[in-house]
């Protein structure tokens, strides 16, 4: 139960500024869940409107990475009760047209991504469909909790290129949804996973979590990692890196003939590719934007079961922790590698 009708939440007041403010605790709606956050990610995304990159109006409010407990439902919601520990799926959605019913909700025209689009988890209180609330299994605590939501991102981007088991890999990057990947596409049973790292941390943690050889990030990674392959390029290429990079020439350049290509970094500006070794390869490319729901089971869910499996692995991920009042000491940590960060998650409860 909530006492309080205000609470403590962090805005955007500026690149690379935050207040903490005093808001209104959002109202309870019908059909709605208010959920008390516990602990919530800073994403590389996060991170372009922490720069300025990214447009951000002032009293933007961040955070989509996150977990917390149920404090209240509103009429009409089943199987939620107060004090549930809960991970949230935080892209709210129409859930009637065409792509909704067709299990591609991430490319409902009307979906809005909490933290961006609708207030965001760097808050005490978030008030969510209950749609988007899943029950966190025993073996996840909070803190594993607020890592599912990356972890979904880098199931979609397999199942999109319907990875098979037996298949190899290629992870171009080894932030949070490279690292995440790395875990997923070992979990969805492929044979080989070879990545790419710019900071020997990452690499490190990427082959701590599975990984069967990391290749220093650079211009001559895909010779590197095609003589790592053997000489036989991989069937499936995932690309996490985004911003500048040229990694999708990269993805091109490596990936085997009849191969697949996810792309799930997130680019600031257009890119350049080389066309032509898409036809003469006839190479799939595909692009991936959070979670959708593919056959019976959600990626979300997909992530609950492995993240329930490997939460000690996914927990070695978080390299800082702090809490809500210091959040721009811990955005000026998440973009500064030279911290050696992975995930910095800020403990809000």
């Amino acid at each position: 139960m909530v006492t309080n009708s205000t609470m403590k939440a962090a805005v955007i007041a500026g690149p690379q500024q935050f207040e903490i403010q005093d808001v209104p605790v959002p109202a309870l709606e019908p059909g709605g869940v208010l959920v008390r956050v516990r602990n919530c990610g800073i994403c590389g995304s996060d991170l372009h409107f922490y720069r300025g990159e990214f447009p951000a109006k002032a009293g933007l409010r961040l955070g989509h990475e996150f977990s917390g407990e149920v404090v209240a439902v509103g009429e009409g919601v089943t199987g939620l009760s107060e004090g549930l520990p809960v991970a949230i799926e935080p892209v709210e959605v129409c859930r009637s047209c065409d792509l909704c019913r067709t299990g591609r909700s991430q490319l409902c025209p009307n979906r809005k991504l909490i933290g961006t689009v609708a207030p965001g988890a760097l808050a005490e209180y978030v008030h969510v469909p209950s749609y988007l609330v899943h029950p966190l299994p025993e073996a996840v605590d909070f803190e594993v909790g607020a890592l599912v939501e990356p972890l979904a991102v880098a199931i979609h981007g397999l199942r999109l290129v319907s990875l098979s088991v037996g298949e190899r890999v290629a992870i171009l990057g080894s932030g949070t949804i490279g690292l995440m990947t790395v875990v997923a596409a070992r979990a969805m049973g492929a044979s080989s996973v070879f990545s790419t790292a710019r900071h020997q941390h990452q690499a490190d943690a990427a082959m701590a979590l599975g990984a069967t050889q990391v290749i220093e990030a650079s211009e001559s990674a895909v010779e590197a990692l095609t003589a790592a392959f053997s000489g036989r390029p991989p069937e499936v290429v995932v690309e996490t890196v985004g911003g500048n990079a040229n990694t999708i020439s990269q993805a091109i350049d490596l990936v085997a003939s009849g191969g697949r290509i996810s792309v799930l970094g997130l680019f600031t500006g257009p890119v350049t590719m080389n066309a032509t070794a898409v036809v003469l390869k006839e190479a799939q490319l595909f692009g991936g934007i959070t979670y959708g729901r593919p056959g019976t089971r959600s990626d979300f869910e997909v992530a609950l079961e492995i993240a329930a499996a490997q939460a000690d692995d996914l927990r070695s991920l978080i390299t800082h922790r702090v809490p809500l009042a210091d959040v721009g000491a811990g955005f000026a940590i998440a973009a500064d590698k030279s911290q050696k960060s992975i995930k910095v998650t800020v403990e809000v409860g």
